[in-house]
């Protein structure tokens, strides 16, 4: 997991859109929030990155964001994924109409892109976008969770598969598995019994499959949620580390600072 430095890390729109309730976007994303505005050369950011996906659409063209030297139109005939820990620049003309959905990957569907992915706009995706906007001003945030859950799938789908990097079955199960049981403990026996290996040949598995050791995986996962959850929720710290299977706040301010370069309470302050 890149590290999330908070002078990097910038999020303009977390509240002014819907969040959706808990459950609302499948099995395969975890919905944050939904929104749309029309904006103007205030949305301009340098070096952001977030520990969450975006999608962007420009139902009405003026804005870009620029990532890897390239710069992508926000327009009404594409879809713009971002995906997380990729670092971009935006700006926009006023007037353009721009709509968001922030939204996570369970591991257990595909491994992050390079970068970010332009998907054409085609008219079922136009009208599922039109539908999403709708929710988001009648702020009916059940409706948005759906409506945007549907949006994600069938631009992934237009996306196709050869854009992504496919996990093994073996490995996604596991992090499945992993994802749902942040909140308690995870040791490398429960793991290794999940894939039917011992603990040892487990162990050697798993850092050959992914470059890294379980623990370190786990912690990351950990931090990468906490980071959501500081982000779109107003639980307390101590919450948020109960939530990611820490035991105490101390030990979770900790691990939090070494995975993504500030303490919690300093990365909340951080929202715009």
């Amino acid at each position: 997991m890149p590290k999330t430095d908070l002078r990097l890390w910038h999020d303009p729109f977390t509240a002014h859109g819907v969040k959706p309730p808990a459950g609302e976007a499948g099995d395969s994303f975890q919905l944050h929030e939904c929104g749309a505005l029309r904006i103007g050369p205030h949305w301009s950011h340098q070096g952001v990155r977030s520990p969450f996906w975006r999608l962007y659409h420009g139902y009405k063209a003026g804005a870009w964001i620029e990532s890897q030297g390239r710069r992508h139109a926000l327009a009404p005939d594409r879809m713009v994924l971002v995906p997380d820990g990729v670092t971009f620049d935006c700006g926009s003309r006023s007037g353009a109409g721009h709509l968001w959905v922030h939204f996570s990957l369970y591991l257990s569907l595909t491994s992050a892109a390079a970068g970010v992915l332009e998907v054409p706009v085609g008219p079922v995706v136009r009208t599922v976008a039109r539908e999403l906007r709708r929710a988001i001003a009648q702020r009916d945030a059940a409706r948005a969770g759906r409506v945007g859950a549907a949006l994600l799938h069938l631009v992934f789908a237009e996306a196709g598969p050869e854009r992504f990097e496919t996990i093994p079955l073996r490995l996604r199960r596991l992090f499945g598995w992993i994802q749902h049981a942040l909140g308690g403990e995870i040791t490398n026996r429960r793991l290794a019994a999940e894939v039917g290996l011992s603990e040892e040949a487990f162990i050697r598995w798993f850092k050959a499959s992914t470059g890294r050791t379980p623990a370190a995986f786990v912690a990351e996962c950990r931090i990468r949620e906490a980071c959501r959850h500081l982000a779109f929720s107003e639980d307390s710290i101590e919450q948020v580390a109960e939530a990611v299977g820490f035991a105490n706040r101390h030990h979770f301010s900790r691990v939090f600072k070494r995975y993504a370069g500030c303490g919690p309470a300093r990365f909340r302050r951080g929202r715009i």
